[in-house]
């Protein structure tokens, strides 16, 4: 088991506003608060590899800025879109302020 990641300071999140971190391994990743909730994907959209931190938050969902496909936060299952391509959802918790990768 890999040590924890400290991706960003969660006072630097926005509401509904994904953010781009660098993760481990110099894996770009997003992050996003939606409802109380982090959230931890990665930056890269699995059906185009546009970039989700400019994706839309809404109704538990991201929606991808390029083909508008969507995926639920809670699990990364396809939300609108007929596609089987799972967006990864990371496990990840708030400890002391900070968003932390596990």
């Amino acid at each position: 088991m890999s040590d924890p990641f400290i991706l960003c300071a969660e006072s630097d999140l926005r509401d509904d506003v994904p953010m781009e971190c660098a993760g481990p391994d110099g894996r770009t990743l997003a992050v996003v608060r939606h409802q109380g909730v982090v959230r931890v994907f990665p930056a890269e959209c699995p059906h185009e590899s546009a970039p989700l931190a400019d994706g839309e938050i809404a109704d538990g969902k991201i929606t991808c800025c390029l083909h508008f496909w969507s995926w639920n936060l809670q699990d990364g299952q396809p939300a609108d879109n007929e596609t089987d391509i799972p967006l990864e959802i990371l496990p990840a918790r708030v400890e002391n302020g900070k968003v932390i990768l596990e």
